[in-house]
């Protein structure tokens, strides 16, 4: 009976952990929605920018992979970057049917203050929260990862 009640308790607490996750990713998620839109972009195509500035020459398919969609709906954001001047996108001489994309000087500069005024607002948010529990915090997460990478290895060992 004991370990029943305290298997519960565990299940209870697992839950309440993840659902404290998803309440701050959504939280982060709706607050992104409204930076983003305040500069007539979304949140995707600020990470597109913010991919193609940290791996200039990306390809389609790699940045699809980056930022967890799928090459058909990669390349349409893509095309509505293009459209706005932000990125540029090239066709290598030795491979004609892959390209490579970078960022216009707009593009970039565009990025690099949004980047900056995200970074700025956010430290402003959390500047509530003591250094110690931010440490703390990001050690737990880091914990967390490296606990369910182990769990996952595990599991494709067998």
């Amino acid at each position: 009976m004991y370990d029943d009640r305290n298997e519960d308790q565990q299940k209870l607490r697992v839950q309440q952990l993840f659902a404290s996750f998803r309440e701050v990713n959504q939280v982060l998620h709706q607050s992104m929605i409204r930076w983003t839109q305040r500069f007539g972009i979304t949140p995707v195509q600020y990470f597109v920018l913010k991919s193609v500035l940290e791996c200039p020459g990306i390809g389609l398919g790699e940045l699809a992979d980056k930022i967890h969609s799928v090459t058909s709906t990669t390349s349409g954001i893509v095309d509505r970057l293009v459209k706005a001047g932000w990125v540029h996108r090239e066709r290598p001489e030795q491979d004609r049917r892959s390209i490579k994309l970078s960022l216009t000087t707009e593009g970039e500069a565009f990025i690099l203050q949004l980047t900056e005024l995200r970074l700025t607002n956010l430290a402003i948010a959390l500047e509530q929260l003591p250094e110690e529990d931010a440490e703390d915090l990001q050690r737990i997460h880091s914990e967390i990862v490296r606990i369910l990478h182990r769990q996952r290895e595990g599991e494709n060992d067998e």
